[in-house]
């Protein structure tokens, strides 16, 4: 015969615990279905292995012999457990993050190598797109996490928000308006740049446009973060970004922030999953290095 692990388990957790109804409590099962466990184990070994004459149990003797085995059995039941899960982890798909590019460009870096350095096993991927484009991949499965300014709706999506993400308006450094309080009226013959159509940057200026009354300024269209800082750079007008996507540029003196009031809303860091498939083990670290990434950001 072959013994049961459940049946094992449970009868080494009411030696352990003195009784049925102390072990029933510590397994969060009924004590009649703790009781019926063990005798289940007993007919199966056609052998008492409780002695349950007196005021508290105890083994037989061949409930000592099983108990001292079965240590043993279950430890090694652990370890074949723990061996499986790691094989499965090496053979898991590859883990694939989407990311929009503002976010991908100045998070993900030191995300992705903290991953690596936690499990250097893992094979992962990026795709980068818009917010739209993101919701699209995750609706198709072609990507499991993913990294967005805004959350999804919720009846379909998981959504976490990781951080704050600082939102500024950056002009060339020799600006005329550079380093003042302005208002939005002092914007009137700037020329905006906007991002690509899909994007959550460029709606989010085309919005604070209508609400400077200022939608009929001019605008010019680019792609990417790094389009509308260079574009920035060379004079061809002013963009919204992420304050941590220039960080660098500002500390050296390359663009400047407009401080301009009302100013633009802060833009959270989210990640969204879909509610259609549980997380894999490589999407569930994934998310525990984002969060550990956001918190250490946060007390920087």
């Amino acid at each position: 015969m072959r013994l049961n692990l459940n049946q094992l388990a449970i009868f080494a957790k009411v030696i352990e615990c003195g009784g049925f109804s102390a072990a029933s409590q510590v397994l969060f099962l009924s004590q009649s279905s703790v009781s019926k466990q063990v005798q289940n184990l007993e007919l199966a070994l056609r052998t008492r292995l409780v002695d349950r004459s007196g005021p508290k149990i105890r083994p037989t003797l061949a409930g000592e012999v099983l108990l001292a085995q079965s240590k043993e059995v279950l430890a090694l039941a652990d370890q074949a457990v723990a061996a499986v899960q790691a094989a499965a982890l090496l053979n898991e798909d590859p883990l694939v993050i989407g990311s929009t590019s503002t976010i991908g460009g100045h998070v993900l870096p030191s995300v992705l190598l903290e991953l690596r350095q936690r499990a250097p096993e893992i094979r992962y991927g990026l795709v980068v797109g818009s917010a739209d484009q993101l919701t699209t991949a995750l609706e198709e499965g072609r990507v499991g996490v993913a990294l967005s300014g805004s959350p999804m709706p919720a009846g379909r999506y998981r959504s976490e928000r990781l951080a704050d993400d600082d939102m500024l308006l950056v002009c060339p450094a020799g600006h005329p308006l550079a380093g003042r309080e302005i208002t939005p009226a002092d914007l009137s013959d700037e020329t905006f740049l906007l991002r690509e159509t899909g994007s959550h940057t460029r709606r989010q200026l085309t919005d604070l446009l209508h609400r400077w009354e200022l939608s009929g300024a001019r605008t010019l269209d680019l792609w990417g973060t790094e389009g509308v800082k260079e574009a920035v750079r060379i004079g061809l007008g002013v963009g919204l970004v992420a304050r941590r996507s220039v960080q660098l540029d500002l500390r050296h003196g390359v663009l400047a922030e407009l401080r301009i009031h009302p100013a633009p809303e802060h833009r959270t860091v989210t990640a969204c999953s879909t509610l259609a498939r549980p997380l894999t083990a490589n999407e569930q670290l994934l998310l525990l290095v984002l969060r550990d990434a956001a918190r250490a950001a946060v007390e920087a």
